[in-house]
This record gives C-alpha cells, sequence and structure tokens, in this order.
C-alpha cells in the first residue's frame, strides 16, 4: 500500500484546472473547464495516487464541475475505462454538484452515459450538503476531526 497524500493535488492546463484531494473515504474534486485527454491522464494517475493507499476499502467520488465541465469525446472514452478501474479500487459510486456548471443538463447527460458505461452508480444534485448525504447512504464519509 503506499503512502496517503495529505494535501490537495492542483492541476491548470490552457483548457480546465482542477483539484483533488482525499478527505475519509471520500475523494472530491472540483473541476472547470474542458477536460481534454492530456489533462485526463493527469488526472486519472492522481486519482490512483489517492485511491490506492485506502487499499481496496470502500469510498465515494464528489466532483463539483464548474464553468464548462465538459469532457472530449477522446477524454469520455478514457474517463469510461478508469471508472472501471477505479472499481476494482473501491469505488463504491460518485455524487456531483453541477450548480455552478455552465449547463448542467450537458454535463449531467455526458457523465451519466460514462457512469451507465462503467456500470457504477452516479447521482446529480445542487449542493454539496445534499451529495454528502447520498454518499452517506454508502457508508462514505468525510473526515471529522
Amino acid at each position: 500500500m503506499s503512502e496517503r497524500i495529505t494535501d490537495p493535488i492542483k492541476v491548470q492546463s490552457k483548457h480546465g484546472e482542477y483539484s483533488i484531494e482525499l478527505q475519509g473515504n471520500i475523494i472530491r474534486l472540483d473541476g472547470k473547464g474542458v477536460v481534454t485527454k492530456a489533462l485526463f491522464k493527469l488526472y486519472h494517475e492522481d486519482v490512483k495516487k489517492l485511491a490506492l493507499p485506502l487499499g481496496g476499502q470502500p469510498w465515494g467520488f464528489l466532483i463539483s464541475v464548474k464553468g464548462v465541465g465538459i469532457l472530449t469525446p477522446d477524454a469520455e472514452h478514457a474517463l469510461i475505462e478508469s471508472v472501471r478501474m477505479r472499481k476494482q479500487y473501491g469505488m463504491q459510486a460518485c455524487a456531483f454538484v453541477t450548480t455552478h456548471a455552465d449547463i448542467p443538463a450537458l454535463v449531467k447527460s455526458q457523465f451519466e452515459r460514462v457512469y451507465k458505461a462503467a456500470s457504477i452508480a452516479c447521482y446529480f444534485c445542487d449542493c454539496e450538503s445534499e451529495a454528502l448525504s447520498w454518499l452517506a447512504t454508502l457508508d462514505c464519509f468525510l473526515e471529522t476531526d
């Protein structure tokens, strides 16, 4: 098992950016912009860095989408494969907060397609507290100090 990363990982590119961190057994991502295949490759490796130290224990994903928040077609295909792999690492489900997305319906449509293809549950809502409540039904919680 690898060492657990405690500080947020932040990445910016020409087209998009994200900040990702593990809190409790939830990986939190704030994403903005368009996800290209190049940005996706960085993101995929960062998710692995956070998930592998959990040793296969169940965990959830919480994604807050801001701005455009969509994937290019090649990044979408790569995400399907990535989500399938995450299931093997213990991922239970993903909750999306889309309130700050430019076109929430477009974001929802694309990510529903991805998660359906990967056979993993996803949930879309307007606020983080609602997303966390849903993840809690799957035994996924933020750390409490």
